[in-house]
């Protein structure tokens, strides 16, 4: 299976027709858009299939994939209901096998256990041949494979489940015993539970591969998988059930929700949670496509330029190539319709080819938020532990990267690690002790758990009483920009209460950046952000007051910039130097550093200054076209012996992408 390339997801009305489904294969033709692939969904509802009438649309499927084959095209089955997603059309659906339960013991009628051995036996594994025998050249397995369902949430809880559970671990918890002592705070017993989900899906996936492959080795599965972190987040062990350790191709769609433009910041959220997913993939993962879904498939609601840009953004993030679902699919709608959507999306086909020969997957460098595949059993006590609040610990500073400085989503490539609350309770301590020798920006929430464990000599500071109300940030030293120096913050504590605490230095070489003020100017804390360099050589910098929101103003972007490069060392690869709202991916490698940037407002960019840490003078700017402009540095600014040249790109439409090579 190649890389580089896209596919697209055909809804079964519109397969099942082979009028609308010849029609669909002449506009593929007319407007290639680079999808190689023809992913014929199996259903419309969400809920497994009897396997009788699995066999008649297999029937259906052999011949329209014929079809498809004649014009050129790969193609493939994707699997909607392995255990199925939530309660739909329950009246003409699956039934009699074991419902996955919530943890308070309510199940879901549209979902099935994923460890009930019957229904292992006797549906997944004749589903799975039945689909192989079709002679696809994939079979992508959906999302339903997943512990978070309508209506009952995050499960499985069964007592079946917490049976395997307990002859795992040695315990001998029931269903209310275990969601007490995953509420207490035993972190211990979150990630045994963790690892348990994991090897859940584990066991199906190998169940899945056994019974392909006892039909067609040769067949590639795939998977598709979310920000979940209940599950355990370990796409390794996955991805080793599902290629048999490696002896089997795979491929990957990493996805998420964002279903219309209406709110163009879901895109850039989507981005960063397959970002994250990424992330964890192992190299051998080099067909990863991420999922464009214009769910209910209602063409207004996203325009053809954001779906197209989706696809280009999340090649930034890792991906290799997009699976576009956006045909329409429950009414008889003329397909042409979606012409215009093909035809943009065919304009975006020089800039995907640029970044899939530029970056190939790569993994971008900076800026981490100090999240974990252990994340959700960072949940703080009395913290509902069946639910997504793994997820705050990656997507808590999002604000901080909206002016241009470059996210991370691999810890290993991070030059900077940011900490926010609990996050460093699940981390181990060697790998704490490597990053404070480093750089990382500190709420006080992080710093009070580090001290905790016993880290207090390397933080520098201690947490300082609550300060309210009218609390305002006044900068008070600068990292190298002293312009910021008697700048205000306001977060306005009236309208959002809280997350203002005075810090304490602890040594006479912290350096204060930060007070608190009143509306009168009275000093109300003498130190709410800091810096201090460590004796592991590590820098350090903890703000109190209002850390991760607003912090858009020109005084606050620029420290921040100025402070992130002072934690790397200046190491940091690149941060947009002009006041403006963007997004920032940079990749490092032997042969120089590459960005991309996207513009995620409505109005255009012009005259941008990006400062590229490089010794080179010369840069080429590429747009959608993939046309090269040349560019020569303006200057350069010097950081702590790394040089810094500044380029300045002219233009950046709104919603628009360009890639910067150095």
């Amino acid at each position: 299976m190649k890389t580089g390339m896209n596919s697209i997801r055909v809804a079964d009305t519109l397969w099942l027709d082979d009028g609308r489904f010849g029609r669909l294969l002449n506009l593929l033709d007319r407007y290639p858009g680079d999808i190689k692939q023809v992913s014929l969904f199996t259903a419309g509802t969400h809920v497994p299939l009897p396997l009788y009438e699995m066999r008649r649309r297999c029937d259906i499927i052999k011949d329209r994939m014929t079809e498809a084959e004649k014009r050129g095209f790969s193609v493939g089955i994707n699997c909607l209901g392995t255990i199925g997603h939530h309660e739909e059309n329950l009246g003409h659906s699956l039934s009699g096998y074991r419902y996955m339960a919530n943890i308070d013991g309510v199940t879901g009628r549209g979902t099935f256990c994923m460890n009930d051995s019957r229904f292992l036996e006797e549906y997944v594994v004749p589903l799975y041949r039945m689909m192989a025998d079709a002679a696809p050249d994939y079979i992508w397995i959906d999302d339903d494979i997943r512990f978070g369902h309508m209506p009952i949430g995050y499960g499985c809880f069964c007592d079946e489940c917490i049976h395997i559970f307990n002859e795992l671990n040695g315990t001998s918890y029931d269903r209310t015993s275990l969601h007490k002592a995953l509420n207490s705070g035993n972190t211990e017993l979150k990630i045994k539970w963790l690892r348990h989900n994991t090897m859940s899906i584990c066991r199906l996936m190998k169940t899945i591969r056994k019974a392909v492959d006892s039909v067609n080795p040769e067949i590639t599965l795939g998977f598709m998988t979310g920000e979940r972190y209940i599950e355990g987040y370990d796409f390794e062990s996955i991805s080793e059930a599902l290629s048999d350790n490696g002896k089997h191709k795979i491929m990957w769609r990493p996805g998420g929700g964002a279903y219309t433009d209406y709110c163009f910041d879901e895109i850039i959220s989507k981005a960063e949670q397959i970002g994250r997913q990424n992330a964890y993939l192992p190299e051998y993962v080099t067909v990863r496509q991420s999922e464009i879904e214009n769910f209910a498939y209602e063409m207004i609601k996203k325009t053809p330029k954001s779906t197209a840009l989706e696809a280009a953004w999340h090649m930034s993030a890792g991906c290799t190539g997009a699976a576009f679902n956006i045909l329409p699919s429950e009414t008889n709608e003329p397909i042409e319709l979606i012409s215009g959507h093909l035809k943009t999306i065919n304009d975006y086909v020089p800039i995907y080819r640029l970044l899939e020969e530029k970056l190939h997957g790569a993994q971008p460098c900076g800026i981490h938020t100090g999240w974990t595949k252990d994340s959700q059993a960072a949940v703080p006590a009395g913290t509902e532990f069946a639910s997504s609040s793994g997820s705050m610990y990656a997507d808590y500073s999002r604000e901080i990267f909206d002016f241009g400085l470059p996210e991370c989503y691999d810890i290993n490539k991070a030059c900077v690690v940011m900490m926010h609350n609990e996050a460093p309770s699940v981390m181990r301590r060697d790998l704490l002790c490597s990053l404070l020798g480093k750089g990382v920006f500190l709420d006080t929430g992080a710093l009070d758990i580090l001290n905790g464990m016993g880290f207090e000599d390397y933080t520098g500071f201690d947490k300082g009483n609550v300060i309210f109300p009218d609390a305002r940030e006044r900068y008070v030293s600068s990292v190298y920009d002293e312009q910021v120096i008697g700048g205000i913050r306001n977060a306005r504590q009236a309208f959002h209460p809280g997350d203002s605490f005075a810090l304490i230095p602890k040594s006479n070489s912290c350096r204060i950046l930060s007070e608190t003020v009143d509306y009168q100017e009275k000093i109300l804390a003498g130190c709410s952000m800091g810096i201090y360099e460590n004796e592991l050589g590590g820098r350090v910098c903890v703000s109190g007051y209002y850390p991760y929101t607003y912090i858009s103003d020109t005084f606050k972007t620029a420290q921040l910039k100025n402070v992130m490069v002072y934690l790397s060392k200046g190491t940091l690869p690149s941060f947009v130097d002009t006041y403006c709202r963007i997004r920032n991916h940079t990749f490092v490698s032997d042969k120089g550093v590459t960005l991309a940037l996207c513009n995620p407002g409505n109005q255009d960019l012009e005259n941008v200054t990006v400062a590229i840490r490089t010794d080179r003078r010369e840069a080429k700017i590429y747009d959608i076209s993939a046309a090269a402009v040349k560019c020569v540095s303006s200057g350069y600014k010097d950081f702590d012996g790394a040089r810094y040249n500044m380029f300045t790109v002219g233009r950046i439409d709104a919603f628009g992408i360009v890639l910067i090579e150095v």
